[in-house]
């Protein structure tokens, strides 16, 4: 886990370029002219236990405690492998800088409940551009989860984010399935992160809420015209994955020639446009 911490920081890269840390499920951190942003960490959770019938397939590659460096924390919505309240608290032991990008919908609670200072806490609106670095840019996007959820004002519970890295676009869908006029709301993007376990009677009949489909992620993201491919969501949870195998297929049957990228937890990328 410190060796990870230390890859980050050493990691010296052009102004043109990013680097892209895989964490697990969703979770990524991405480093761009010196500035750290953490997307979806969930850092903590024990091993899967078939007698408890929850746990993770594989251990966090970095603690929250070693997130000092951070600059800003990004959650898409409020479950606990995308709003780990044990994660965040990791984090504010250690960092007193970081800006937290919560969904407006469940901002409030994120301050109350999970211990989020008022300050340094960002509500995301839905198509209400974010400044919040120098040369980076967050356009915030409704996800439909499996549907679009709203409270009372019509701020959306979950939402993806269009990360604008002075002209390289990343989309980060969080969960999210596909629904009418997001493809427009999106736009045209470098970097397509898209969840690819799918959705299923079964699983929804045990509470577990579904995402896009294997297919509907690689034809979404070639639409969108990414020069690369991320498919998230299908490593972690036992019962809520895909084999990694059905990846490639996938893209040779939708999208043809489309640059994908399966990562391993801990795993360092480096992507120029």
């Amino acid at each position: 886990m410190k060796d990870l911490r230390e890859q980050i920081l050493r990691t010296e890269i052009p102004d043109d370029q990013l680097a892209l840390f895989y964490l697990g499920q969703v979770g990524f951190i991405i480093k761009f002219r010196g500035k750290y942003l953490l997307l979806d960490g969930y850092l903590t959770g024990g091993l899967y236990d078939p007698a408890k019938g929850w746990g993770r397939y594989y251990l966090p590659p970095i603690k929250p405690e070693d997130l000092s460096f951070i600059d800003a924390v990004f959650c898409s919505h409020d479950h606990l492998d995308h709003t780990d309240p044990q994660t965040i608290a990791g984090i504010l032991s250690v960092n007193d800088q970081a800006k937290f990008v919560i969904p407006a919908a469940y901002a409030q609670k994120a301050a109350e409940k999970y211990g989020v200072p008022k300050e340094r806490l960002i509500p995301a609106h839905s198509a209400k551009r974010l400044e919040l670095l120098p040369d980076i840019s967050v356009l915030p996007v409704p996800s439909a989860h499996e549907e679009l959820h709203r409270d009372e004002r019509g701020d959306y519970f979950e939402m993806g984010y269009v990360l604008d890295f002075s002209g390289i676009r990343v989309y980060h869908a969080g969960d999210c399935c596909l629904y009418e006029g997001q493809k427009e709301l999106v736009g045209l993007v470098d970097i397509a992160m898209l969840p690819v376990n799918g959705r299923s009677f079964y699983r929804y009949h045990r509470d577990i809420i579904g995402n896009m489909t294997l297919e509907e992620a690689v034809i979404f993201a070639k639409e969108a015209e990414a020069s690369l491919f991320i498919p998230l969501h299908f490593d972690l949870f036992p019962g809520n994955t895909i084999p990694a195998g059905y990846i490639p297929e996938a893209v040779r049957e939708y999208a043809p020639g489309m640059p994908y990228k399966i990562f391993q937890p801990g795993e360092r990328m480096i992507y120029m446009k």
